[in-house]
């Protein structure tokens, strides 16, 4: 049975009033509200969408793609994902504007990514400081002391940031925002959020654990074509990926073969999207507003960070922890116990040993993910201490 997708999209203009363009918003049925979900969830649920349902060109046309992060997103492996050319990140107003947040919008800007900030009321000392590490201030509009908007654009445009003035309902607005010096512009006054319908049928899982297990043991791409041709839904966002701008690079026209978007997305990428999709059953709620695939995400995502923080030089640790929590509990939709389900996934032993007794150095970092979920803060401690006590003092950092 089919399941209508929704994403919203608002237009950015610049000063032509040419569209250069979109907010990316979440946009559901009323059966599924907005506040349901978290900031995290409701930015994977348009980034999946965006990339995964609808295909990049479609949404975002040759225009950009602005995207709501909360902080734990900024710093998820989820960004990966994402064609760094093509979006902006928008650092939410509730953010705490630490060096530690400034420096991680700086890694991203140098990936490609422009930085926006988001909401800005007045021009703050947390703000000011801020301001070198974004390309993008968005003005909250009605929010604005008319006379401290001229001062307002100039430290911005100072620190060489571009001011886009958000909220514009009135002609009078866009005119006084033009006056002020603005450079981009978004509001009722140009145009109302879209909303963009798609349909998705479920997939199943055992094509799913096929693709899987030949990416795990590293298949030939003639093994993987074949397995992907079982799974439609995941041919047709493997293509759309590969069709996104993140891989102009790579080709010289668009792709429209499997083997082609395989070579070109890679075996990194497809991983991470099948694993997700373990995590899919018609019977539960869609997968960017189930909570266990919420929990999951977040668990993979700090045994990720932590693998680094742990052992910065080895680069295949963090790939493993990532895999091992994101397993962790993917027994549980397929009504499977953990020993079952692990044998049937043809994971290196250190994998299956984390997942299934706490062994080694992932299994360790898996039962502090979980005692840190748990609120159980002094054992995750006293367990991150046994492997190391620098690495124990910066868990706080880790988790968000």
């Amino acid at each position: 049975m089919e399941r209508r997708i929704f994403v919203g999209r608002q237009p950015i203009l610049d000063r032509r009033g040419v569209k250069v363009g979109h907010e990316l918003l979440f946009r559901d049925p009323a059966s599924i509200p907005a506040n349901m979900l978290d900031g995290f969830a409701r930015s994977a649920a348009v980034l999946e969408r965006v990339l995964g349902e609808f295909g990049l060109e479609q949404v975002l046309g040759s225009g950009d793609g602005f995207l709501n992060c909360t902080e734990e997103f900024l710093y998820s492996a989820v960004i990966d994902l994402i064609p760094a050319s093509r979006f902006v990140l928008e650092v939410l107003e509730d953010a705490a504007l630490t060096p530690e947040l400034g420096a991680r919008c700086d890694v991203l800007r140098q990936a490609g990514f422009r930085i926006a900030l988001d909401d800005v009321h007045s021009m703050t000392p947390e703000i000011q400081r801020f301001l070198p590490h974004v390309d993008i201030v968005k003005l909250d509009w009605p929010f604005l002391v008319p006379g401290d908007i001229a001062s307002l654009v100039a430290i911005c445009k100072c620190a060489g940031a571009t001011v886009l003035a958000e909220k514009i309902e009135e002609r009078s607005d866009h005119a006084a925002a033009m006056r002020a010096g603005c450079d981009l512009f978004q509001g009722f006054y140009f145009a109302r959020p879209q909303v963009l319908v798609s349909s998705r049928f479920p997939s199943s899982f055992g094509p799913v654990l096929r693709i899987l297990r030949l990416l795990i043991e590293e298949a030939s791409d003639v093994k993987v074509e074949l397995a992907l041709r079982s799974a439609p839904s995941m041919v047709v966002q493997l293509l759309r990926l590969a069709n996104s701008g993140a891989y102009l690079h790579q080709r010289n026209k668009p792709i429209t073969s499997v083997r082609q978007a395989l070579s070109c997305v890679g075996t990194r990428q497809l991983m991470r999207w099948c694993c997700l999709f373990l995590y899919s059953n018609p019977a539960s709620p869609p997968l960017e507003i189930d909570p266990l695939v919420q929990l999951i995400t977040r668990r993979a995502t700090f045994m990720e960070r932590a693998a680094t923080a742990l052992t910065p030089d080895d680069s295949n640790l963090p790939q493993s922890a990532w895999l091992s929590g994101l397993l962790s509990l993917a027994h549980v939709p397929n009504a499977l116990d953990v020993n079952t389900f692990m044998t049937a996934m043809p994971v290196d032993m250190a994998i299956q040993q984390a997942v299934t007794k706490y062994e080694g150095v992932l299994g360790k970092l898996l039962s502090i993910a979980e005692r840190l979920e748990q609120g159980r803060f002094d054992e995750a401690f006293e367990r991150g201490c046994a492997l190391d006590q620098d690495f124990a003092l910066k868990l706080p950092k880790l988790v968000l």
